[in-house]
């Protein structure tokens, strides 16, 4: 009987110190409430003045095509492609022949 009390004793305290608002019952802990009157109010929302300009659209005349930047890109690095049918295997060997050809001179 003393064994089962001292249990029981043993029980209780390990589930009372388990709670936590038990905790802070004990010690006094007052709870954080946050007041509705101290949180600042925002400006709002007000549109940019420029809002309702639309910018202009591109003609097709300026249009820049694919094949317009490729060439851009030759031009840049300085190779120029003659032939218009060649194969993408012909491309890359081309490409790394450049390239070799670059790290060579440095």
């Amino acid at each position: 009987m003393k064994k089962n009390n001292i249990f029981l004793i043993l029980l209780m305290m390990l589930m009372a110190t388990s709670c936590q608002s038990l905790k802070n019952a004990v010690s006094g802990v007052k709870q954080e409430n946050s007041d509705e009157f101290l949180v600042q109010k925002k400006n709002p929302l007000v549109l940019p003045p420029d809002f309702t300009d639309l910018p202009v659209p591109f003609d097709e005349s300026t249009k820049v095509t694919e094949v317009q930047i490729e060439d851009d890109i030759e031009k840049l690095f300085g190779v120029e492609n003659n032939t218009e049918n060649t194969s993408d295997t012909s491309d890359l060997n081309s490409i790394e022949s450049f390239v070799l050809k670059k790290i060579k001179e440095n």
